[in-house]
């Protein structure tokens, strides 16, 4: 008798067949926000995120989606995407593994057949009309299986604090240059009548989602941005993942008027989205940054990972720590010529690195 094929290839997380998926210490990684992106329509058709699961039932899984456009991944192509066009050859659908509009580094496969998954998912690839195949923030002990199916590595970075077991947020700040501890202090200050509290586990309530779904709006008005999330996300998801998630609100004269939003796991918190219905000075570093540092040191959390852009963080006590992707291109003339655009971009984010860090507060002698 055959040995019976277990691997399937779904379009829901509900028909993967994986039931562990929450024992997982990845907020992201769960069959909860996973699920609460699909039944919210966040991902799916009509998104430009189509989920596929490459799933051996019970033992593996491995997540990815088919894409017609480029945004909410944080690790840029558009220049790929400019380029393929010129030449008057589709870029779209690609296929893209990722946690959806969230820039913080996972595995990509759960459980222990990452071969026989990648092999299956290696054969929809190229048997599909996909220009490309992408991994974003990739694990360090990732790279070298990517490399091994003929894949491209990236370099990119963030901005991560870290915590060197402070006892407090003043323990952190002695840390500091006193020029530096002394600005931080002074933009820790607000009037009387501005608080700040911090709800997570069974203090969140779905009202603090559809409150912080308003702050999100505001940000994306702003900015002039996409709503990549709607309002059944927010609720679903504090409800849902309430244990790890930290919802930060700003109040003046006991009214919210801003928030701020992070997941966290055993070891990191990661900061995701803030929004303010009025503007205050330094309300954005408050609630994006400092908060996040004192959760980190109240609850012995190492890292915690603010994400890419804005060196305005440097000062700020984030240091510039290197990111990975992986990236393959079935048309050859483009999948050598990024190949190269690659090693040159590493050589000017090393230097970069290099350059940014010189600029961080510390005391040198204790970071050296």
């Amino acid at each position: 008798m055959l040995p019976r094929m277990t691997i399937k290839i779904v379009d829901r997380v509900s028909l993967s067949g994986w039931d562990d998926l929450d024992s997982i210490d990845f907020p992201f990684l769960t069959s909860s926000f996973f699920k609460t992106l699909e039944e919210s329509q966040c991902i799916g058709e009509g998104t430009g995120w189509n989920p596929i699961y490459i799933t051996d039932p019970g033992v593996s899984l491995m997540y990815s989606f088919i894409k017609d456009q480029s945004y909410g991944e944080y690790i840029f192509d558009w220049n790929w995407t400019n380029s393929y066009h010129q030449n008057n050859i589709s870029y779209y659908p690609k296929l893209t593994s990722m946690i959806p509009f969230t820039s913080v580094t996972t595995p990509h496969f759960l459980g222990d057949s990452s071969q026989k998954l990648m092999e299956t998912y290696e054969s929809f690839y190229k048997e599909h009309h996909f220009s490309s195949s992408h991994f974003l923030f990739l694990k360090p002990d990732e790279l070298d299986f990517y490399q091994s199916f003929g894949y491209i590595l990236r370099d990119s970075f963030q901005y991560h604090f870290e915590n060197k077991s402070y006892l407090c947020f003043e323990s952190f700040l002695k840390d500091l240059k006193g020029r530096k501890a002394k600005q931080i202090r002074k933009e820790r200050v607000f009037p009387e009548e501005v608080s700040f509290k911090q709800f997570t586990g069974e203090s969140l309530l779905p009202e603090h989602g559809k409150e912080m779904f308003e702050f999100y709006l505001s940000t994306i008005s702003k900015k002039n941005a996409i709503a990549y999330l709607n309002e059944k996300f927010f609720i679903k998801v504090f409800e849902r993942l309430k244990n790890n998630i930290l919802y930060v609100q700003a109040r003046k004269n006991e009214k919210p008027i801003a928030g701020a939003v992070y997941f966290y796991n055993s070891d990191r918190l990661y900061g995701r989205y803030w929004g303010a219905k009025e503007d205050m000075i330094n309300l954005h570093f408050e609630l994006c940054f400092y908060q996040g540092i004192e959760f980190c040191i109240k609850n012995k959390l190492s890292v915690f990972e603010a994400g890419a852009q804005g060196e305005h963080k440097i000062s700020r006590g984030f240091r510039p720590i290197k990111t990975y992707s992986a990236h393959k291109f079935k048309h050859p003339g483009f999948h050598e010529a990024i190949t190269q655009y690659i090693y040159n971009e590493r050589k000017h984010i090393e230097q970069l690195i290099a350059s940014l860090s010189q600029r961080l507060p510390f005391v040198a002698d204790k970071f050296s």
